[in-house]
């Protein structure tokens, strides 16, 4: 794979530009150690990262600051046994990957504003 990988989780978009959320309530989010009431908001996005890697499907769960590398999870048994990750098969299996080796990469965005379901 070539490019870059966007980091998995929620953004606000703000003045149109997607800042990523470190944490969020029912009515604001934090952005950089600040504040903001989801009313001044033009949009929050909910990001899911999916991708393969080695024959197995992939949930990208962070990518690190270089953007060289993904940790992940997966459901996929053999894929596990196969690499030899961490986990069960009741909780799955977890790793890390260099980008790239990783193929079939799909970013799955929604609006999850309320704003949105009010609508």
């Amino acid at each position: 794979m070539t490019g870059a990988i966007r980091a998995p989780g929620h953004y606000a978009v703000v003045d149109g530009a997607e800042v990523l959320v470190s944490a969020s309530g029912r009515d604001h989010v934090w952005i950089d150690g600040v504040r903001r009431e989801m009313e001044d908001l033009d949009d929050l996005l909910s990001v899911n990262v999916r991708a393969h890697w080695r024959g197995g499907e992939i949930s990208v769960n962070a990518v690190d600051a270089g953007g060289d590398e993904v940790g992940f999870l997966t459901n996929d048994g053999e894929l596990a046994q196969r690499e030899g990750l961490g986990g069960s098969p009741r909780d799955g299996w977890y790793g890390a990957a260099p980008v790239a080796e990783l193929s079939e990469v799909t970013e799955r965005v929604s609006s999850i504003h309320p704003r949105r379901r009010e609508a």
